[in-house]
């Protein structure tokens, strides 16, 4: 590429101007404060890497040559795109422009990071923020490959070289819908969901997984009579009296007079929503920041 050549530097082409605002070598090293036989060795540099004459010289003033004002004009352009690049990335480091898309499993996608992100854009309003919401494996996969700085998951990560910091508390409730019998028990005995139509999340469901072990630790394993691909969908099943089904305690704060959440007996099943990140790999500024305010903020 040619900024690669030895001949073309970004310093050269401002001494290379400066000699043509000021009229001469002489006046030009003054003003860039180095020395004139510097300035000349420059010149000379920058000659060889285009092939032709640049200046001429007549006593204590130079000429530009016709080659000079071809480049003159490219030169003023090229110092001015690199300005312009310089205060961009002024403007990316202090949030004040820029895109950050974070990725995030059903449950924390869905209720949890919606306010998260409001309360980033009414900080960082140049920001332009996008969630990705897919299930906890694909999230992880796309965090490890780069195409995701951060993400927020409901199961540690089980592709290497992620690192995972806990931020928000979770718990799995059961949901039936209002006037079933569980719904007026103060606890649901896990051998009791047996005799039900079980709705569960799809595989690869941080929520379907975390289900699954809560149901083996309890001693109960249940085969789903209806398998569907959100915690909402699962919502308006069992309001309908499809079944009754295992959710996050953060999908069922919203008043939802159709259905009712239950505790199973027995000990309660807690989680850590996980925000990964890739281990080695700095943050971009914004997603720095959006991982501080996620922390700040965390229960």
């Amino acid at each position: 590429m040619i900024v690669t050549k030895p001949g073309l530097t970004v310093h050269r082409l401002e001494l290379f101007l400066a000699v043509l605002d000021h009229g001469g070598v002489g006046r030009a090293a003054q003003a860039c404060h180095i020395s004139q036989p510097a300035v000349s060795e420059h010149l000379r540099g920058l000659e060889a890497h285009f092939g032709v004459r640049l200046v001429e010289r007549h006593g204590q003033r130079v000429r530009p040559t016709a080659a000079a004002r071809v480049v003159e004009p490219y030169a003023r352009q090229a110092l001015a795109l690199l300005r312009t690049a310089e205060q961009a990335a002024g403007e990316v480091r202090g949030l004040r422009a820029g895109s950050l898309t974070i990725g995030a499993s059903t449950t924390p996608g869905t209720y949890l990071l919606p306010a998260a992100l409001g309360r980033f854009h009414a900080a960082h309003p140049g920001i332009a923020l996008s969630l990705e919401i897919s299930d906890t494996r694909e999230i992880e996969r796309s965090v490890a490959v780069g195409q995701l700085e951060l993400g927020v998951i409901g199961e540690a990560p089980l592709v290497p070289g992620l690192a995972a910091e806990p931020w928000v508390k979770d718990e799995l409730v059961l949901i039936v819908p209002r006037g079933h019998p569980f719904a007026r028990r103060r606890a649901v005995a896990a051998h009791a969901i047996a005799g039900e139509s079980y709705i569960a999340r799809e595989q690869g469901s941080s929520t379907r997984g975390v289900a699954e072990r809560y149901l083996a630790r309890l001693g109960v394993t249940l085969t789903p009579a209806m398998e569907l691909g959100s915690t909402e969908a699962i919502r308006e099943a069992v309001a309908a009296g499809l079944g009754v089904a295992l959710v996050s305690r953060h999908a069922v704060l919203a008043r939802d007079r159709r259905i009712v959440a239950a505790r199973l007996a027995g000990p309660r099943w807690t989680r850590d929503l996980l925000i990964v990140r890739r281990l080695g790999t700095p943050l971009g500024p914004a997603a720095a920041a959006l991982r501080d305010l996620l922390l700040e903020s965390r229960v």
